[in-house]
Formats: structure tokens, sequence, C-alpha cells
């Protein structure tokens, strides 16, 4: 059974997390909110060479929100078969130094062509009764020539 918090009682929200996706969301709303702030500071201190002082503003309004999001979206696809640590794992594999390398290896196909030349008597014969017995309308084997 999943641990859920669902709030007071009388006062519970509409939707059921577990204790992960409150930890995750919460932890995430601080980084929101310094990112964006931070990113706000950089260009503010390129463009006219001292970071705004409407950084951390800025920061608070835009970045909670989008960090809120963020947690959200990761959040949607963890559940008890894939836990949250078989996605942190999958991220670090996914985009990890190591490369990964494949199963199988590539296969080159190469069909060999046909070497062209004259054909042998025989086949000549037979194809000359062939055509031969399909000009003259008959339906049993026609005699060489």
């Amino acid at each position: 059974m999943r641990a859920v918090w669902l709030g007071p009682k009388g006062a519970t929200l509409p939707f059921e997390w577990s204790y992960v996706q409150w930890a995750v969301t919460l932890a995430m709303i601080p980084a929101g909110v310094l990112i964006v702030a931070g990113i706000i500071a950089l260009a503010g201190l390129v463009i006219i060479g001292h970071p705004p002082w409407f950084a951390l503003p800025f920061g608070l309004i835009y970045g909670a929100p989008a960090a809120i999001y963020g947690a959200i979206r990761v959040m949607r696809g963890v559940d008890y078969n894939e836990p949250l640590r078989h996605k942190i794992a999958t991220a670090c594999d996914e985009f990890g130094r190591q490369s990964r390398q494949s199963a199988e290896t590539v296969t080159h196909w190469q069909m060999p062509w046909p070497n062209l030349h004259e054909l042998p008597d025989s086949a000549e014969r037979q194809l000359r009764v062939d055509q031969s017995a399909g000009e003259c309308g008959s339906t049993g084997r026609g005699a060489v020539r």
C-alpha cells in the first residue's frame, strides 16, 4: 500500500500524492526560484553591469510555479513499478559519460552480382524449344529444328 498524505479531515486535496512526490515538489521550489533569479541576475549583469533589483521577485513569481510544474511532470511517471531511484538511475545512464554499446553489430548486406557470360548450349537449345512451342500454339513440347 502507498503511504499517501491526503490532508486534514474535511480539507483534503483533489489528488493523492505519495510522500516522495511531496518531497520532490517541495524541494524543487527553492531550486526553481534560485535558477530563475540567477538567470535574470546574470542577464542583468551582462546587459547593464549589475544584477537588477527585481531578480529575486521574478524568481519567486516565475521560478516557483515553473519548478512545481516541472516536478509534477517528472513525478507523473513515478509509480510503484518504476520508483524515483529507477528514474534517477536511468537518467544517469542516459546522460552519463559512459556510452552505451549496442547488443548487436551492424550487418552490412551485400549481394554478389552474377557473372555475365554466354549461355551453355543446352540452355540455348531448351530456350529454342520452348519458344518454338509457344509460337506454333501447340500444347506439347516442340522438337528442336
